[in-house]
């Protein structure tokens, strides 16, 4: 990457706090946000001036991490590992150790995501082009990598199914009702949405979706004898638990107060949580070295397959555009689902 463009992708991910106005901390928090490089120079300084407005307090830029990666990238990894100590949306509890561990973590993070960058580039350049249908024999690089592969694969999914369990069983505090906790978990209905029947247009009319649709090169990675995730007794009989459950319109009906178990439950969560952040992305490295390896062809025998083909889309939009009482006719709407979140910060006593 060139340093002109370098610098246009600039970003920072800053620490900020607060202080009366006796110029104590405001306890041991610490807001961990971000601000997007521009033509500009917007500063980590420039989002204080920002938040300073209307805030009585004083506040502090403890510390900033500049990165050459994407900074959103950076924030959420950042976020993602410190799950454990999120009071709400970006603030965070420091604790006794101040907010040093936390700037290092993010500088450990920053070097690992910009040591990519130029592997990046090129698995997008590679991305942006369709393969030329060879199958590569396995290099001894490309076997080792498969198998160091297999064994992050492997650990990721035993955290991935401590997190699942967890979600699990805070669904089935009570066997009959969808029932929210208090600070930890809750439920949405959302409202029915509307899909555009493209597969059946496509056939109806032709020559109108070739005119609108949209052509994207895309494919996934494909590891052969890939692990996949193996369910526990207990956890299909929750899975079956949770299946007759009946959902309670009125949200104050629904809530319950938290207790010791469901904190427990919680915390196991956000334990896994934050655990998957470096699994991912040591996984994530190994898959972009495959496909660095594949590069223009199909895949490794016996390994891999990146199989990236031309796909054509129709956005209900572009169609309506065109003409809104065809589009009617193949738009079906979709009943109506119920959602389950679990909270990935704790705003509750520590």
């Amino acid at each position: 990457m060139s340093l002109e463009n370098q610098e246009k992708n600039i970003g920072f991910v800053y620490f900020m706090t607060e202080r009366d106005l006796f110029g104590y901390p405001c306890g041991p928090y610490v807001k961990i946000g971000l601000v997007k490089g521009n033509d500009d120079g917007r500063s980590s300084f420039d989002r204080r001036k920002e938040h300073q407005t209307g805030n009585p307090r004083e506040i502090i830029i403890e510390a900033e991490v500049k990165t050459y990666a994407q900074v959103s990238t950076l924030e959420s990894l950042v976020h993602q590992r410190l799950a454990k100590n999120r009071i709400h949306g970006e603030w965070f509890n420091y604790g006794e150790d101040g907010i040093h561990p936390y700037v290092e973590l993010t500088k450990e993070i920053n070097g690992d995501l910009e040591s990519e960058l130029e592997n990046d580039l090129k698995i997008n350049n590679y991305t942006g082009i369709q393969d030329n249908g060879e199958e590569i024999k396995p290099s001894s690089d490309a076997e080792d990598i498969y198998n160091e592969l297999l064994k992050v694969k492997a650990n990721f999914l035993k955290i991935k199914g401590e997190k699942d369990l967890a979600v699990l069983k805070l669904r089935s505090f009570n066997k009959e009702f969808c029932r929210d906790i208090d600070g930890i978990c809750s439920y949405e209905k959302i409202k029915p949405s509307e899909k555009l029947e493209s597969v059946i247009f496509k056939k109806d009319h032709p020559d109108i979706f070739e005119k609108l649709c949209t052509k994207k090169i895309k494919g996934p990675l494909l590891v052969k004898k890939d692990l996949k995730q193996t369910l526990s007794k207990e956890f299909k009989d929750i899975q079956e638990t949770i299946k007759v459950q009946k959902f309670l319109e009125d949200s104050s009906k629904r809530l319950l107060k938290r207790d010791e178990y469901a904190m427990k439950l919680h915390q196991e969560y956000l334990e896994a949580h934050a655990s998957l952040q470096p699994i991912e992305y040591k996984k994530k490295l190994f898959e972009n070295k495959l496909k660095l390896l594949t590069g223009e062809n199909q895949g490794i025998q016996k390994i891999c397959s990146w199989k990236r083909r031309i796909t054509k889309n129709l956005s209900k939009i572009d169609l309506l555009n065109y003409d809104s009482e065809l589009t009617q006719k193949y738009i079906t709407k979709k009943k109506s689902v119920v959602r389950f979140k679990v909270n990935d910060y704790r705003p509750y006593p520590f």
